[in-house]
């Protein structure tokens, strides 16, 4: 049929579901979501339990203030519009609490500037007053701020320290209480209590800069009214540490009462507000000196002038020696170089001689012991005697090694000299600068000393205005002060868990309607009955062995099973459709592949072939026949295509089964033109023919849903049984079967529902694989078989 046709049907059959709530099918799909619901639940509340598991606990501290507060209106006895005036000096107070001013002076109280967290599986754990190591920093690039430096503990001296440096990750190592100085940064990691020798962990710390920690304070406290009759008001503060939590609300609050005292100290407040911006105009001051000191002391190694030119002279006067030294070396070493040239007899400074390298002062004694003796031996033998001349080889190979060496050794004293003069001239430039350095740096000395001295009197001054102003109280009143939080307000275990099972139940109820609207095929006997306008003659229960490779005769004489009754069932209905005498022609067809056509066609066959009756199935499926398989036999070259167009005879063509009574006939070689052998008359001879040998004659058709060879045998039948399978066959299928019976050509034809489960009115299918031989005829049906876990969860 078109793709049109099933559409409309789709729609329309759609429609009429939509339109009642069937119980049976709910229920049905119900049974077959019921692993997916809970797959659901398991997968919502694992993953609740996997947020609480892995979200870092948050603790909540509070504490409550009582505000007290006079007016000169109570005074007087003007009390109206007092409450609101009140209500107004909360509100003030409440925004001072919460404004910038005052969490910078928390954070310079709270002393945060450094945080230390730890390394765990999977999340951070912040050691707040517990760390065991403890870090003290200078940040010369601001970049640094609020960037973590890991620190693996190594052994219990040494630790490893990597942090990321213009996007490059840095390590080295380091000893516990060794300074460590970049041109960024300057750290002191020293142990504390806390720290153990067998802590071999990764931590790491940062380094907070004033402004985060001012943000940090805005996200986490909260300052809300707690009664204004009352004049109460509550202040909270959340964070992964309970520990810290507390602490900062009690800092909060002292802060906070040391602000009303101060208040009433404004004139105190004003002067050490100077001497502090004093104090601090000093400190810079003093800062950039040390500054001066720690780069002079860098570039100059030293802090003594003096000395360093003292030592320069002396270090003039010893290069200059050693200088004079080298030139006469030199000048001894090209004496020799040139009598070596002009083979003279060879002329030392004894002293030169002690200088030389042991190689050369070896080769040039050497040289002088072979000069001798060929002096010696001239004595007694000429020039030309083979012995002399052996003598002078000796003397010109050691001649040539001779020079060798003390052109190498000449060479090395240039360098040196060259050398010890470019230190003589750095010197002298040294020996020029060091007057006005000292100079310099004594003036600096003297400035610094009078600027620590200032320093000394201004918080002297600033002590003195601060205990006058520590014996100011204040009127208000810590109530509660902060609490240690015991159980964190997020995540809320239980809640969440609980949460977690109703949505993961939710879910699955949704999944289980969304899966009830969107169920498309037939999977009862009521809702059959319901969709078609023909009658339903019985149901075929699934078959329950292990799946079956093709079509099988799977029925027995004197079977007692429920598929043995069920064909029983409709071999009875059948007769009441056609009560009349004679031979019968039945046609089996389906909508598609799968449906079980051939299976019911053979095993119904069998069965009516138990009650003595002579039986023939003849296989009209020409592009994909089945019946052989059935039977247990092989597709002859005789059959339907060759009786038709008249190659065989009948006779021959007959086949027998190993159950009494029922034949069968093949499909025989595929034709190329089924459709049209079925339109010839010869068909309708052999089917003649076939009433006079058979009592019961069952056309085994091709899919009508797919081709058209199906109608043109059923209009020949007296009985045409059209094969639904439970969970299969789509519910727009039985619109063929409607306008079937609509045509008004098919007067006794009938539905089976084939593979009903053991659930009244549902099941799965025989799962013999019937329709995988027609995925190359009609159309790809490339279905792999599902296991029991994959269907339940289909």
């Amino acid at each position: 049929m078109s793709s049109e046709f099933q559409s409309n049907g789709q729609f329309e059959s759609d429609k009429d579901f939509f339109e009642s709530f069937d119980l049976e099918r709910f229920w049905y799909v119900l049974k077959r979501s019921k692993f997916w619901i809970i797959g659901f639940i398991v997968l919502v509340v694992s993953g609740a339990y996997l947020y609480v598991r892995y979200t870092k606990p948050l603790y909540k501290s509070d504490s409550i203030i009582k505000l007290e507060f006079q007016s000169e209106a109570n005074v007087l006895g003007l009390t109206s519009g007092f409450n609101s005036q009140e209500q107004n000096i909360i509100s003030g107070e409440i925004e001072l609490l919460r404004s910038k001013l005052f969490f910078s002076r928390v954070v310079e109280a709270a002393k945060l500037d450094v945080s230390y967290h730890l390394y765990g599986r999977y999340l951070t754990d912040e050691r707040y007053r517990n760390s065991p190591f403890v870090v003290s920093h200078k940040i010369l690039n601001a970049s640094y701020y609020d960037t973590p430096f890991d620190v693996e503990i190594i052994s219990s001296d040494e630790f490893e320290l990597t942090y990321v440096k213009n996007g490059v990750e840095t390590s080295k190592r380091y000893q516990f209480g060794e300074e460590i100085r970049t041109e960024d940064f300057n750290f002191l990691i020293e142990k504390t209590s806390f720290f153990s020798d067998d802590l071999k962990r990764v931590f790491y710390f940062t380094v907070n800069s004033h402004d985060a920690l001012i943000n940090y304070l805005q996200s986490r406290v909260e300052v809300i009214p707690e009664n204004f009759n009352a004049k109460t008001i509550r202040i909270s503060l959340t964070d992964h540490n309970r520990f810290k939590a507390r602490d900062l609300v009690n800092l909060i609050d002292s802060l906070y009462l040391d602000y009303t005292r101060e208040v009433k100290n404004q004139a105190l407040v004003q002067k050490i507000g100077f001497l502090d911006e004093q104090i601090e105009k000093t400190e810079d001051k003093l800062q950039e000196y040390e500054n001066y000191f720690e780069q002079f002391t860098i570039e100059n190694r030293t802090t003594n002038l003096n000395e360093d030119l003292n030592r320069t002279i002396d270090q003039l006067a010893q290069l200059d020696s050693v200088i004079v030294s080298l030139k006469n070396r030199i000048k001894d070493v090209i004496r020799l170089e040139n009598q070596l040239k002009a083979n003279l007899t060879l002329s030392l400074n004894p002293i030169s001689i002690g200088g030389l390298p042991s190689a050369l002062a070896q080769q040039l004694d050497e040289y002088i012991k072979l000069t001798e003796e060929r002096e010696l031996k001239l004595g007694s033998y000429n020039e030309t005697s083979y012995i002399i001349q052996q003598v002078d080889s000796k003397l010109t190979k050691s001649r040539v090694n001779l020079t060798s060496l003390i052109s190498a050794y000449s060479k090395s004293l240039d360098d040196r000299l060259t050398r010890f003069e470019s230190q003589r001239s750095a010197l002298e430039v040294n020996l020029s600068s060091l007057p006005s350095m000292r100079t310099e740096f004594g003036k600096t000395n003297r400035v610094y000393s009078l600027e620590e001295e200032f320093m000394l009197s201004l918080q002297q001054s600033k002590i003195e205005l601060e205990i006058t102003r520590a014996g100011t109280v204040t009127d208000n009143v810590i109530l509660s002060s902060a609490s240690l939080p015991g159980t964190p307000i997020k995540p809320q275990k239980l809640m969440i868990m609980a949460a977690s099972v109703v949505m993961g139940f939710v879910i699955g109820i949704v999944f289980l309607l969304i899966k009830y609207l969107a169920h498309n095929k037939v999977a009862g006997i009521k809702e059959l009955e319901k969709l078609v306008n023909v009658p339903v003659l019985g149901s075929i229960p699934k078959y329950t062995r292990d799946d079956l490779e093709h079509t099988a005769l799977v029925v027995k004489n004197n079977s007692k099973s429920s598929l043995s009754e069920a064909l029983r069932t409709l071999r009875t209905n059948m007769d009441f459709i056609d009560a009349k005498n004679g031979s019968k022609l039945v046609s089996v067809t389906s909508t598609v592949p799968g449906e079980g056509k051939t299976f019911v066609a053979a095993n119904l066959g069998a069965i009516i072939a138990m009650t003595n009756q002579k039986v023939c199935v003849v296989d009209l499926d020409m592009r994909k026949p089945k019946v052989h398989l059935a039977f247990g036999g092989v597709s002859s070259k005789d059959g339907m295509s060759t009786l038709i167009t008249g190659k065989t005879d009948l006779k021959s063509s007959i086949q027998e089964t190993e159950i009494e009574n029922l034949h069968f006939v093949s499909a025989g070689p595929t034709p190329p033109n089924p459709s049209e052998l079925l339109l010839q008359k010869e068909f309708e001879e052999l089917l003649l023919e076939l009433r006079k040998k058979f009592d019961v004659i069952i056309l085994d058709t091709p899919p009508i849903g797919l081709v058209t060879d199906a109608r043109l045998a059923m209009v020949k039948s007296d009985i045409q049984l059209y094969v639904v399978r439970a969970d299969y066959s789509k519910r727009s299928f039985t619109k063929i079967i409607n306008d079937l019976k609509a045509s008004g050509q098919f007067c006794n034809i009938t539905a089976i529902l084939n593979s009903i489960s053991s659930t009244p009115g549902y099941g799965y299918g025989y799962g013999y694989g019937y329709g995988n031989g027609y995925s190359n005829g009609y159309y790809e049906e490339g279905k792999k078989k599902k296991s029991s876990l994959a269907k339940n969860f289909s």
